[in-house]
């Protein structure tokens, strides 16, 4: 069933908190992304490379949440380092599914199948437990924070997530579709926060995607009408980035220039939001293991996208970095962690520019 985002309500924050950061690692297998998917591509190599981004991490004073899947929790030398980094609380972890790779193996593995909300309800629930079993014993407790491989997420997806004890998703992509592989469409999503369960004991935290440009009011609206194939025959979604009036951009460092992610990160502040997430993959520190990588060089001049957008936040928008656990709290009302002031004047009336 998919997701419509008026069934779920907007969660709420002060709307004076400051503008907040967290960072979030597809951390994860290493794969042919150009061939069939195949439950024998369990390769961890790139695991090893972390330790280049965790230093990156720690020269900000960031908490990024490692999200991992079933190989990588499978991976008993690369949870040795997680564990130990998580003690010393310089990270979280969290689960990410990629089904095809976690048992229970009851479904085809196909491009459709890649997608978790398209399996029946019951082995979502199988392979979300599976899952989640296998990272609390890699890593001694249960996680509570999760992402869909592929932003595979669903009706179904979400009730599986409350069952099994989770508290945060991160798997939702406004402005985003991809029904041309059989996957769900977020069309009509927004970067703002949602409790994904009446209850509001689940709550989704989206992927931040949106616009910059003079234009930018128009995105959502216009974002079906940019990915049809009569669109992108005539470029427009590269002529509206490229003359500044619309570009539409998801908050990362892979394939996305530093200016880029901060056109975005400027005027979706301005816009009110405070809550932001920036993902990548850990693939990607792999020189050659996916296609925003190709070598050290590529490999080393997106850890300096990074870095160099990290410090931007923090001193230009006068930003915050703050772990997810303290985005949950926030919202739930709980005490609020130090990395979470949020009364700071607005750093935009300065008028700075990108």
């Amino acid at each position: 069933m998919p997701l419509d985002p008026a069934r779920y309500a907007k969660a709420t924050l002060p709307a004076a908190m400051t503008p907040t950061l967290a960072v979030v690692i597809d951390t994860e297998e290493e794969f042919d992304w150009t061939a069939p998917f195949s439950r024998l591509a369990r390769g961890t190599r790139n695991l090893a490379e972390l330790p280049r981004l965790q230093a990156v991490m720690d020269r900000h004073g960031a908490v990024p949440l490692y999200v991992i899947d079933h190989p990588v929790a499978s991976d008993e030398g690369a949870m040795r380092w997680m564990r130990g980094i998580k003690e010393q609380g310089r990270c979280e972890v969290g689960a990410h599914l990629h089904p095809w790779v976690t048992p229970p193996h009851e479904e085809s593995v196909s491009t459709v199948n890649s997608f978790t909300c398209n399996l029946p309800d019951t082995l979502q629930l199988a392979k979300i437990v599976t899952l989640t079993d296998t990272v609390a014993r890699a890593m001694g407790e249960r996680p509570t924070t999760f992402r869909a491989g592929r932003y595979g997420i669903g009706t179904a997806t979400f009730e599986a997530l409350v069952e099994t004890g989770y508290r945060t998703d991160l798997s939702i992509a406004p402005h985003t579709s991809f029904m041309d592989q059989g996957g769900p469409a977020f069309y009509h999503w927004h970067n703002h926060p949602v409790w994904a369960d009446p209850e509001r004991q689940l709550l989704s935290l989206p992927v931040t995607t949106g616009f910059s440009g003079m234009m930018r009011r128009f995105g959502p609206m216009a974002a079906p009408v940019l990915d049809t194939k009569t669109a992108r025959t005539w470029h427009l979604p590269g002529i509206l980035a490229h003359t500044r009036l619309m570009e539409r951009a998801r908050l990362t460092p892979e394939g996305t220039h530093l200016s880029e992610m901060k056109r975005l990160l400027r005027a979706l502040v301005r816009d009110g939001e405070r809550v932001l997430t920036l993902s990548l993959h850990s693939s990607t520190l792999l020189p050659g293991a996916t296609v925003y990588a190709r070598d050290e060089e590529e490999r080393d001049a997106l850890l300096q996208r990074l870095d160099s957008l990290l410090g931007w936040f923090t001193a230009q928008l006068g930003g915050v970095l703050a772990p997810v656990s303290g985005i949950d709290a926030a919202f739930r009302g709980a005490q609020r962690p130090e990395c979470l002031p949020s009364l700071k004047p607005d750093p935009l009336g300065s008028g700075q520019t990108a």
